[in-house]
């Protein structure tokens, strides 16, 4: 009895599906999402492996406690900044 309430639900579907009119897909440009460098949510490239956010956030607290930067996993120098030029006075026409 049971199998054939399956075999005639499973008949009355297939005929519901084949009914159906077909539609395209339309596909636009904006369906594909782009996630952070590719390492998945909650995650980031950093010199070329998938790091935890929380573990960069480590890193670069770690790097301002020496007062440098974080640049591609490791702590660099901040740049010193130049001093600006002194202006020039206007030359005087003799």
């Amino acid at each position: 009895m049971i199998r054939r309430i399956g075999l005639a639900l499973g008949l009355a579907f297939a005929s519901s599906v084949q009914a159906m009119p077909h539609i395209p897909f339309q596909q636009t440009e904006g369906t594909i999402i782009q996630v952070r460098q590719g390492c998945g949510l909650g995650r980031q490239l950093l010199d070329g492996d998938c790091v935890s956010n929380s573990a960069v956030r480590k890193l670069v607290r770690h790097c301002q406690a020496k007062k440098m930067r974080l640049v591609n996993g490791r702590c660099e120098p901040r740049a010193k900044r130049r001093p600006a030029p002194p202006a020039n006075p206007a030359p005087s026409s003799t």
